[in-house]
């Protein structure tokens, strides 16, 4: 990532995000709902470059199906995880900030993945210009961005500035709509496929979500995009 602190940050929870995927109700939802749009769009002789893989446990899920997958992300105790999780020949994992220095270090790939990144780098467009440019004619990006128009976020907006909590919103450089994001991706060269919500299980959400459209009361959006000619 750009922000260094952002890397440092991630660095000192890298185990516990990690352990989330075991124990947390949210991190389970998030694996449920990757996987199914993995499963639905995805072959098994993909190429697949991970950008901030984090722990490894996309990168992993993918290689073990027979994907060949690049695992990219800028903290080494990130990928110290993923290397000691990995149980395929399949997946290779560098450390390396984002935005990549160097694309032409890699061949052109079937799908670009990005998994709560965009909100920490500073510059979000050219992230997603780089997305565009690792990728063959009518690849596939998978990028999620915290909703902007959830309830819940709004809340935490004001709590980070009352209280400086939760930690990790000191961090957080962008959120977007299902309709901007969309928009966005739209003028960068792509053609959106598919729009998931998901993220509700913290108090606020789970106790609206009976009431409200799932736009308002879900913290996060993945979308499936298909580069297109242009």
């Amino acid at each position: 990532m750009t922000d260094k602190n952002a890397i440092d940050f991630h660095t000192t929870i890298a185990a516990e995000f990690s352990r989330k995927y075991e124990s947390s109700k949210a991190f389970q939802e998030r694996f449920r709902v990757w996987t199914g749009l993995f499963d639905r769009y995805l072959k098994l002789t993909d190429h697949v470059i991970d950008l901030g893989c984090g722990p490894g446990i996309f990168s992993n899920y993918l290689a073990d199906k027979g994907c060949i997958v690049t695992g990219i992300d800028g903290s080494v105790a990130m990928i110290a995880l993923c290397q000691q999780n990995s149980t395929s020949a399949n997946v290779q994992y560098i450390v390396q900030s984002l935005p990549l220095t160097n694309l032409a270090y890699y061949t052109p790939q079937d799908i670009v993945l990005m998994s709560s990144v965009l909100e920490y780098v500073d510059d979000m467009t050219r992230m997603l210009e780089q997305a565009r440019s690792l990728l063959r004619l009518n690849g596939l990006l998978i990028v999620s961005i915290p909703n902007q128009m959830s309830v819940f976020r709004v809340i935490e907006r004001v709590a980070f500035g009352l209280m400086k909590r939760p930690r990790y919103f000191a961090h957080i450089r962008h959120m977007s709509t299902k309709v901007m994001f969309d928009q966005q991706l739209t003028k960068l060269g792509f053609d959106p496929l598919e729009t998931v919500y998901f993220s509700n299980n913290d108090p606020i959400s789970s106790v609206l979500k009976p009431f409200l459209a799932e736009e308002y009361v879900n913290n996060l959006l993945v979308g499936v995009y298909q580069k297109r000619d242009v």
